[in-house]
């Protein structure tokens, strides 16, 4: 490249193949990338025109990152690893060449791209590059297509350039904060959100003075009033904006603000209702959960003094009947039937002909190991990886209408919490095939050919190791239970004295498993925060503690530790699968060990001597 550096450059080479694709004077700069990509790729480009056009598809191909000043710019793609080119990764000779190219751009939106990456990665000494950055970045119009587009983004990086320039920088951040407190006065109900953009960007990046503060204020809450009966959630973000302007400076007024964000989430439910009664029951609850987060933030004397309180009774009593209303529409999703045929014959086989019930027992503990806690995940992942349901917000209600687990939705790639979830799920559908598929059909042939009476479960729990002195009878009787089909009664005395089990299993590894509050009073660890240590794993495995989380603590699963101990445990969810796969889980727990030591015995007594 270095031979091609003092060649003359010709702005046509770029200016008329943007002027052919964009009719727009302020795109987005990534936009601009293909047709400069294609532009470099014609073979009449050569030399010194096509490495021009490389390093301007390039520079402009990046997203502007605007809110960090470490890496303003991130790649356009980002999948599997691998990533499209950012202005980081230029060698000097393209950030030299940028800079050539900077004063020659008459577009401002590309002009302010290449100008900023000349000044950012290249001399940070040349103020006339920087200052050319920042006039281009402003110079984005204030209308409503740039600025959603990209003329926010622009104007919060000239915000940022500028007060890096020092007191001359002053200079411009006053005339933009001014120009945009202009916009916010002069806004209008048909602006839409776009007066809240201006007023957000001004707050958090601009210069304004006391009387223009309350200038801003005033403006914001008179157009709030206006939208209110209009658009509802427009007057929302308005009021929530004014608020970020208010802080606490007046206490009465903020009260009162929020009273009437929260009056427009039940205006915005009785608009839905009004328009389409049947559909709008879908949707009225979101509003009305929302109406009742807002006023129960309010200080209680304004509530009481306001009669709020009476007002939040009755939004709840709302909330119940329109959930209701909404799970009673809600249509079932079916997919094909899943054959089981050769999965039952697979159970039936394990356990069937064994002479010794404590064999055929033994068969019917191991008809399948823990789930692998690292495939499930890599699966989950994989699931996630070309679906679009992360893209969606999701929420779980429970069979008596309560809002149990809630995810937002996710434009990017599916994070932690989110194949969390769909780890979660995998888990409960395993439970639900293995329930019904393998356990339950073993067993009908186990307690055909067998009997186990109380007595030998409570023996059977004496000799396991796994489970903790003095609670033997309470897991013989809850494991006789389940082996007679009464799963709800099994799982009601099995999952409380397994969480006991994971504790004693902690503390024999020398783990503390108290909690020690500020005044020296030790209480225990609930299971959630057991499972949740990494000890844990350790002893039970991950995929055990895996199983255990999806199935007993986890809000968006069976839930079912939390259903038994606050008496939430209805008849359906008691004698699920869900309960037959947890009683079996116990039954596990409590076998292998006895199971690993008669095997111990019988090799040790048949070697000969």
């Amino acid at each position: 490249m270095g031979d091609s550096l003092s060649d003359e450059i010709d702005p046509m080479w770029w200016e008329d193949v943007l002027t052919a694709s964009f009719d727009g004077p302020y795109e987005p700069p990534e936009l601009l990338s293909a047709p400069l990509e294609r532009a470099a790729a014609d073979p009449a480009a050569t030399g010194l025109h096509e490495l021009v056009l490389q390093v301007l598809a390039m520079v402009s191909s990046a997203m502007l990152n605007s809110e960090d000043w470490l890496e303003p710019f991130i790649p356009a793609m980002q999948i599997s690893g691998k990533r499209t080119v950012v202005p980081a990764d230029f060698d000097a000779d393209q950030v030299a060449l940028l800079a050539r190219i900077a004063p020659l751009v008459e577009r401002d939106d590309l002009r302010a791209r290449v100008a900023d990456v000349a000044w950012f990665y290249g001399k940070r000494a040349d103020v006339a590059m920087l200052d050319r950055a920042i006039d281009a970045y402003r110079a984005a119009p204030l209308t409503d297509i740039v600025w959603f587009s990209v003329g926010k983004d622009a104007w919060v990086r000239a915000f940022e350039l500028a007060a890096r320039r020092g007191p001359d920088g002053q200079a411009r951040v006053q005339e933009m904060s001014d120009a945009l407190k202009a916009q916010v006065v002069a806004g209008k109900v048909a602006d839409n959100f776009r007066t809240v953009g201006f007023a957000e960007t001004l707050r958090q990046h601009g210069r304004v003075d006391a009387a223009g503060r309350a200038e801003v204020l005033e403006a914001l809450f008179a157009l709030a009033a206006q939208a209110s009966s209009e658009t509802p959630r427009l007057s929302r973000h308005l009021e929530r904006e004014a608020l970020a302007w208010l802080g606490r400076a007046d206490a009465a007024a903020a009260n009162s603000a929020t009273e009437r964000v929260a009056r427009t989430y039940i205006a915005e439910a009785d608009s839905r209702i009004q328009t389409n009664p049947k559909a709008g029951a879908l949707v009225e609850g979101h509003f009305l959960e929302k109406a009742v987060a807002v006023l129960r933030t309010i200080p209680r004397s304004y509530r009481l003094e306001n009669g709020l309180d009476g007002l939040i009774d009755d939004l709840r009593i709302r909330l119940r009947e329109s959930r209701e209303s909404s799970m009673e529409q809600m249509m079932r999703i079916q997919s094909d039937p899943v054959d089981l045929t050769d999965a039952v014959s697979y159970g039936r086989s394990q356990v069937s002909g064994h002479a010794d019930k404590l064999d055929a027992l033994a068969a019917f503990a191991t008809l399948a190991p823990p789930l692998d806690e690292a495939s499930t995940r890599e699966n989950a992942e994989k699931m996630l990886e070309g679906a679009i349901s992360h893209l969606f917000g999701s929420s779980t209600f429970s069979s008596d209408f309560r809002k149990v687990a809630s995810r937002p939705g996710s434009s990017g790639q599916a994070d932690e919490d989110e194949v969390w979830a769909e780890m979660v799920r995998m888990v409960y559908f395993h439970s639900q095939l293995l329930g019904k598929g393998i356990v339950q059909p073993a067993q009908e042939v186990l307690t055909t050919e067998h009997r186990f009476s109380r007595q030998f479960m409570v023996s059977l729990c004496e000799e396991s190791p796994t489970v903790p002195v003095g609670h033997e009878t309470l897991w013989g009787d809850g494991l006789a239970l389940g082996l007679g089909g009464n799963y709800g009664a099994a799982v009601s005395v099995l999952v409380p004295q397994l969480e006991q089990i994971v504790r004693v299993m902690l503390r024999r590894h020398d783990v503390h498993t108290l909690f020690v509050d500020e005044h020296g009073v030790e209480s225990e660890k609930s299971l959630n925060a057991l499972l949740g240590m990494t000890e844990t794993e350790g002893i039970f495995g991950a995929g055990m503690v895996m199983e255990m989380k999806a199935m007993l603590v986890v809000q968006g699963g069976p839930n079912l530790r939390n259903d038994v101990a606050h008496g939430l445990l209805d008849d359906n969810s008691a004698w699920s699968y869900s309960a037959l796969y947890m009683w079996w889980f116990c039954l596990r727990l409590v076998t292998w060990p006895v199971i690993e030591m008669v095997d111990r015995a019988q090799k040790q007594a048949a070697e000969p001597g």
